[in-house]
């Protein structure tokens, strides 16, 4: 097991915001549709993902991701409306990846939701000098899942049918 300390990474992404017209505001449902396709259908969210193939476990999900020649299984666990998690389930015990996805709303209708990042392999410590780029690609690709929420929600997939 490495001795390097875990690379550990948060941040908020702001859903709605009164003081801007241009957003269209979501709501908590849609956004958490939004959430939950993201974990049964991450090719419309992850384009250089190959193959994803998914087992139904109860509540959970078990979902083998195929990245070219690379693969991973993790488990999705979702607590409902509130947050959804995902953590590798391979038994290395040099890598290890937990990602979770919570909705915040600290104001009626004023939604975040709040990316958290605990991953331990050769690539991602918190002593790596490249760390602040691996944080800033998680960043940017949290970004670009709410925008792709959008998306759905602006198309009608996120509405209650």
């Amino acid at each position: 097991m490495s001795s390097r300390p875990p690379l550990h990474f948060e941040h908020l992404v702001q859903i709605n915001d009164a003081r801007d017209p241009r957003v269209t505001p979501l709501t908590r449902d849609q956004l958490w549709r939004g959430l939950v396709l993201r974990a049964e259908f991450p090719k419309t969210f992850v384009p250089w993902l190959d193959a994803c193939e998914i087992e139904h476990a109860g509540e959970e999900l078990l979902r083998t991701l195929r990245f070219g020649p690379q693969v991973v299984r993790d488990r999705v666990t979702f607590e409902p409306k509130r947050q959804v998690s995902f953590e590798t389930v391979d038994n290395d015990l040099a890598r290890a990846f937990r990602m979770n996805m919570r909705i915040e709303e600290p104001a009626p209708g004023a939604l975040f939701v709040r990316f958290t990042y605990d991953a331990r392999s050769p690539e991602h410590s918190a002593d790596d000098p490249h760390a602040g780029a691996i944080k800033e690609a998680y960043r940017l690709a949290d970004i670009d899942t709410v925008f792709r929420i959008r998306q759905l929600a602006d198309s009608g997939v996120l509405d209650e049918g």
